[in-house]
């Protein structure tokens, strides 16, 4: 199995996605007491309640994001500049040890050094969890403030990895496999990058779409564009199996993150700890504009992140039970899509001529 380069995780996919430099970069440095907290030996008492909160709901709304998410066991690792934090296994293998002193919600939790830590799933003995970086650690890497509502739904798109890995490991293995072949990916290449560009704004025209014909319409013309792409560039087997398996690796766990915070806005029931605003946060709706507007311009692996959230996303439109009828293992979502667009009878006539040319 090859582990994709993700040791700078989240923190510079946020920053690529702003066009910013990271903090580390940047003359500011953190006064005594930040790294002091950036270092603490222990969870915060606002961690804690995160954890809490992004148990919650995951057990309340997790089977909206896919079937078995809500009851699965996952535990959860969170790192900052010293440490990494066990939260949800109680007998670690060396060199987790207990933290001394503290507790999570009465039972002991554990921590071992950080080398190194990446977010993403992690093996814990025979268990997988999700692990990110503490919201004061991540905000001391990069300019821009970050919400406690936000970190909790990047989290659960760590979780939901470990929900992939513990599920579906096989497929696991074989998608973190595909990444072998992104040295050879033509990323650079003029023409295959305008078509990238152009499969992002159908895309997100398709997710906009007054009505579902025209979704559905808008949906075709993206897999159009994407064969083209693919048939003019002569991509071979593992240059297709890298799109397909990225998209299914980190295009679903965005759909799940993004999922996750619209879910948490529309509760009725405000009593959460932590607010969640009805309206995604600006990080978020950022994708979307990144989606329509610069796909081709994402580096490495993170274009795919927001063409299979967008796939995901218009199957829920065009066929809202395709979850519940698709094995994790198995999922390819442009196959689905391409299963789901074809127009019904009473639909063909409601497309004005020359809209989608």
């Amino acid at each position: 199995m090859v582990q994709p380069a993700r040791t700078v995780g989240l923190v510079v996919i946020l920053v690529a996605a702003l066009g910013m430099e990271p903090a580390a970069n940047q003359a500011s440095v953190p006064s005594g007491e930040q790294k002091s907290a950036q270092s603490r030996p222990s969870l915060s008492a606002e961690d804690k309640v995160e954890i809490v909160e992004a148990l919650r709901l995951k057990s309340e709304t997790g089977n909206q994001i896919w079937p078995g998410l809500a009851g699965s066991d996952i535990p959860v690792v969170l790192y900052n500049a010293a440490f990494e934090f066990l939260v949800g296994e109680f007998h670690p293998p060396q060199p987790w040890e207990a933290v001394p002193g503290d507790e999570f919600e009465g039972r002991p939790y554990f921590r071992r050094a950080a080398v190194k830590p990446q977010s993403f799933a992690v093996k814990v003995g025979d268990r997988w969890a999700g692990r990110i970086g503490t919201l004061e650690w991540m905000q001391s890497q990069i300019p821009i403030r970050l919400g406690r509502d936000y970190h909790l739904v990047a989290l659960l798109h760590e979780v939901f990895h470990a929900f992939q890995a513990a599920r579906a490991p096989k497929r696991f293995a074989r998608a973190l496999d595909a990444y072998q072949a992104e040295k050879r990916y033509p990323f650079k290449d003029p023409d295959f990058a305008t078509a990238w560009t152009e499969e992002g704004a159908a895309l997100a025209q398709a997710l906009k779409a007054a009505d579902d014909a025209l979704a559905r319409r808008l949906a075709g013309k993206f897999l159009e564009i994407r064969k083209s792409r693919r048939d003019r560039a002569g991509l071979d087997r593992s240059l297709l199996d890298y799109e397909r398996e990225l998209e299914w690796l980190e295009g679903t766990a965005k759909y799940a993150e993004v999922r996750f915070y619209e879910l948490a806005g529309a509760r009725t029931n405000k009593t959460a700890a932590i607010e969640f605003a009805s309206a995604l946060p600006f990080l978020l709706q950022f994708d979307f504009v990144r989606l329509e507007r610069q796909l081709a311009a994402q580096d490495g692996d993170l274009r795919f992140y927001l063409s299979g959230m967008a796939q995901a996303r218009l199957l829920d439109r065009l066929s809202p039970a395709w979850k519940s009828k698709t094995d994790l293992a198995t999922l390819n979502l442009e196959d689905i899509l391409t299963a789901v667009i074809a127009p019904r009878p009473d639909e063909r006539s409601l497309v004005p001529n020359g809209l989608l040319d």
